[in-house]
């Protein structure tokens, strides 16, 4: 009997403890069930996933230009369309007298189509192209069939679609580089002369007179450099050399109120064949450059001082960095035939890799349109001058 009731006895708790165990079990999947469904109902914080991650864009292929081009140069248009013009079509290795182009043409973003315009007056390569207030466009300097450096300009009118010739420039300019001014006027800076001596000079257009006028000069000769119009209407220049060095670290400023230049400190590295960018908040990007330059950085007018941007993925040169409406900047190409695209967000002081172009290209050309889509266009790539083109849509 005593067997009976102890065996009875350990039944009953063993039961006992069962229960316990499935209760607590049941306790804790409701807390689980519950937990997930308290996830469920949180509200997602879409503003704090987009900026996690901006959008890279996309490149499709557009119809190619009619003529083939390297060391040609391009603007936007007001009217949404690009103008490209001049440059070398079928490669150096042909001769100046049979590749130099003499031609000039339009793309319009709404039919994907390239169209010649009137044939310039003059056939030039390495030139400035520069729209004026009016909607006009000014060709000036580059490098003529047998001419190493070009004193000569004309202005296109897209109304009448005819070229005229400006009065003659003060000097030769190959390889130099110019901006619009707030007042109007066209800004040249540097560049070589027939000869190919480097020079420091600079002078400016006025489209009312017509005619060209010298201006205080640099304080350092320059050949690829880059010439950028500051929000507060001086102009910053910077970097310059010969392909293959020396290349030069110190920037400077031109006020063109006081027609005078200041100095505006040494960058990290000098940079030859680099691009600089105007960024919506004032600063200035510059980017690459020969030598297998990688880095980036940016110039502060408010401290005339210069900052580390970071490093692009590949080294950039003979290049071509765009505007996006966002305020993020895209470079294209690279020399070495190069595919890859990248972006740099200046908020984040970062570097994004974008979508691959559908051929490899530098010397080539690459224009934020009226749209915001980026066409690029042209240039060189795999041993051969191009005239494919692709659109970038943010």
């Amino acid at each position: 009997m005593f067997k009976l009731m102890l065996f009875i006895g350990l039944l009953s708790i063993g039961l006992l403890a069962c229960g316990e165990s499935t209760e607590s079990s049941k306790d804790t999947n409701t807390n689980e069930v519950s937990k997930n469904e308290d996830s469920k109902s949180q509200p997602v914080n879409d503003n704090e996933s987009n900026s996690l991650t901006k959008p890279i864009g996309s490149l499709s292929d557009v119809g190619e230009m009619a003529e083939k081009r390297i060391e040609f140069t391009g603007v936007a248009l007001p009217d949404g369309r690009a103008l490209v013009m001049g440059g070398v079509s079928e490669g150096a290795s042909q001769g100046y007298s049979k590749a130099m182009s003499n031609t000039a043409e339009v793309f319009d973003p709404t039919t994907g189509t390239w169209d010649f315009i009137a044939e310039p007056i003059k056939e030039r390569k390495s030139l400035i192209l520069i729209v004026l207030n009016d909607g006009r466009v000014i060709a000036a300097g580059g490098a003529g069939n047998q001419e190493f450096g070009l004193d000569r300009a004309e202005v296109w009118n897209p109304e009448t679609n005819t070229w005229t010739e400006t009065d003659t420039m003060n000097f030769e300019r190959v390889n130099a580089a110019g901006v619009l001014l707030n007042d109007g006027r066209v800004f040249l800076s540097g560049g070589a002369d027939n000869e190919l001596r480097k020079h420091a000079s600079a002078e400016t257009y006025d489209p009312a007179t017509n005619a060209w006028t010298e201006v205080a000069s640099m304080s350092e000769k320059r050949i690829l450099h880059t010439a950028t119009l500051l929000n507060d209407g001086r102009v910053l220049v910077t970097g310059g050399g010969n392909p293959d060095g020396p290349f030069i670290k110190m920037a400077e400023v031109y006020d063109p109120e006081s027609d005078t230049w200041s100095l505006a400190g040494e960058m990290s590295t000098g940079r030859s064949l680099h691009t600089a960018t105007l960024l919506n908040d004032g600063r200035v990007l510059v980017i690459g450059g020969m030598g297998k330059r990688k880095t980036a950085e940016i110039w502060d007018p408010t401290t005339e001082g210069w900052t580390p941007a970071g490093e692009t993925e590949i080294p950039r040169a003979k290049h071509q960095a765009s505007m996006l409406p966002d305020g993020r900047v895209l470079v294209t190409g690279a020399l070495g035939n190069k595919v890859e695209t990248e972006i740099y967000d200046p908020e984040s002081n970062t570097w994004t890799r974008g979508p691959d172009m559908s051929t490899s290209r530098y010397q080539h050309v690459a224009l934020t349109l009226a749209d915001g889509t980026v066409i690029i266009t042209g240039g060189f790539g795999q041993k051969k001058s191009l005239a494919h083109a692709e659109l970038y849509t943010p």
